[in-house]
Formats: C-alpha cells, structure tokens, sequence
C-alpha cells in the first residue's frame, strides 16, 4: 500500500466519454464519498466539466503531491480533446479510454495507486483508436506484466470465471486447453485465498457440451481436455469438481458449495451471473499486481446522456475494491 497517505488510493476510470461512464461517476460521488481511500477519478477536463463545477471537485496535476487529502474525492486530467460523439462508437472515444488505462496504468506500475475502478468502454472504439486489445482485462494484462489474470465475476458469494472471455463461439473449443485450466484454477485458487480469506477454496468446472458431451455423444472436450486437467489438479491437491453439466451446475449458485464457478465461455457463466446480480454484480480481475474491479455493464449507448444510467454496479465496484485493497494492506 502506498506510503503518501494513511489510507489508500483508488483510481476511477472514466471510460469511453460516449457512453455513461461519466454520467454514473457523477451520480456515484454526488451521493457517496469514500472515508476509507481516495478516489481519484481519471478522464478529460472537458469530459467532466459538469461533475468537477457541481461537486466542486479539486483537480490534481499528479498523485505524488504529498497535498494530496486522505480520502474523499479529486480529479486528475488525461489532457486528452478527442472529439467523440455521444451515443455511438468513435475513434475519438476510444482515445479517451485508451489514453485513461495507459496513464492507469503507468500509475499502477510506478505504485502511485492502491486499486483501480474501471467505469466501462466500447471494444470497438478502443480498438478504431488503434488499441488493440479484446478488451479492459486484456490490456492490463499487457501493460502490468501479468498475462494469467482471470476476469472474477462477484455477487455476494456467487463467484464466475469464464475461461474464455472475448472469443467467437466457433473458436472456443480450440482455445480450451489442459494448461489454461491449470493456470485458471491456480490464480482463481490463490485469490480467493488472499483477496477473499478462503482457507480451502473449492472450484466447480463446467463442461463445455450439452450435459458435459454425454459419454462423448455430444463432444468429446470433457474427456479428453477437462476432465484429464481437473483429475491433474486433485492430485495436486486443488479442491475441485468436474466436469459438471453447465445446466445443473449454477442450480448450486446459492447453496454455498462451492466458491467460485470456472465456466467454458463467455455467456455460459455470464448469464446465470447477471440474472442472479441484477446490475449489482462486480468484475474483479485476480492476479493483478493491484486491486482492479469493474462494473458489470457496458457503455449502454442506447441511454447514454439521458440521466436514466444507474451508478449502482459502480459504487458496489467501488466498495469491492476499498475493501480488497485494505485487506492486500493488512496482509503485507
């Protein structure tokens, strides 16, 4: 944890200006104010001119300032004047958004910042903007040095790892593999022990086939890649089942049987994920060398600008990290 202040740094992305991450950074801090950390909130002047004049936000040059006040709410300015249309996907929003996670980034990496809170981007922009990268877990994956990260989605105790994020259907199966099981299982493991306080964590994995390929009926991943990785981890010790038909594993989602769910793809253990969380759910991105957690939905174009967008996920994402970040302290 950082020595500047008694209590911790929070960085807020700002996200792509387009869409409602700045809208929802202003709803959060106009009803909440950290007493535990300091956030400071990334993005362009210009983009927030609004939230900085209504809540008389004090605006940063840099996060070494030894001024810098132990908790509440400041501004630090990315410089960028991209020009972006509300709404719709630009290479100018993507700018934002990328110039917003590098400078996270060198933040990050420079131990200016405890955790970081990403409000959301478009893919698409990012990568007109010439950033190319599947999305927020990919590109700090990159730029903090840590490329067996795993996207953790949180409710509560509900707990979902898709092995697989960002990838086409018709690849997935090629991309399932012994080794990013191996990996997966190892960095979920170590965080829910570190970040969650799980002494013995036990892990579910999915199949990838109806009713986990029936014997080999319906595929045969289970048998000749889950099945043989998920046998190679008990004997290391690993508590974990599998592979279990995807769906009757998530019937268990609320029996606490186990703490975290490993899912093959992408809306396999998204969907059950957001239906359960409704918006209240967290992305926490485990086997960073910081604290990052997002909120669970997109840039939401179609109401962007409308005031209609709820910064529930955002302070859930918030309070995830202030408190990931003070445990990481109080263990060091």
């Amino acid at each position: 944890m950082n020595t500047r202040n008694t209590r911790p740094v929070v960085a807020v992305t700002g996200g792509d200006p387009a869409g409602v991450g700045p809208e929802i950074i202003e709803a959060l801090f106009s009803e909440y104010r950290p007493t535990r950390s300091l956030a400071v909130v990334i993005g362009a002047r210009t983009v927030f001119a609004t939230f900085l004049r209504r809540l008389e936000v004090e605006i940063i040059e840099r996060i070494s300032d030894h001024s810098l006040p132990a908790r509440g709410v400041v501004f630090l300015d990315t410089g960028c004047r991209e020009r972006y249309r509300t709404g719709r996907d630009s290479r100018g929003g993507g700018e934002h958004a990328g110039r917003i996670l590098e400078q996270t980034c060198r933040l990050a990496r420079a131990g200016s910042i405890d955790g970081i809170v990403t409000s959301p981007i478009s893919k698409n922009a990012l990568n007109l903007a010439g950033r190319r990268f599947a999305g927020h877990t990919e590109m700090l994956a990159r730029r903090l040095r840590a490329p067996d990260c795993q996207m953790m989605m949180v409710y509560r105790d509900f707990r979902v790892v898709p092995l697989t994020r960002h990838l086409p259907l018709r690849i997935v199966s090629k991309a399932v593999t012994r080794q990013r099981i191996t990996t997966c299982v190892e960095v979920v493991t170590a965080a829910l022990r570190t970040d969650f306080g799980i002494r013995k964590p036990h892990l579910a994995v999915a199949g990838l086939n109806p009713h986990a390929g029936e014997e080999g009926l319906f595929g045969s991943e289970e048998a000749d890649t889950i099945s043989p990785a998920v046998k190679q981890l008990r004997r290391r010790g690993f508590r974990i089942e599998g592979p279990v038909p995807a769906d009757a594993l998530f019937q268990k989602a609320q029996s606490g049987t186990f703490d975290a769910f490993i899912a093959m793809y992408h809306d396999q253990g998204l969907v059950p994920f957001k239906m359960l969380a409704k918006r209240r759910g967290v992305n926490v991105t485990v086997g960073l060398p910081v604290v990052r957690t997002s909120v669970d939905h997109g840039v939401a174009y179609d109401i962007a600008g409308t005031g209609r967008a709820s910064s529930t996920s955002l302070r859930a994402a918030y309070q995830m990290a202030e408190k990931l970040v003070l445990v990481r302290g109080q263990a060091r």
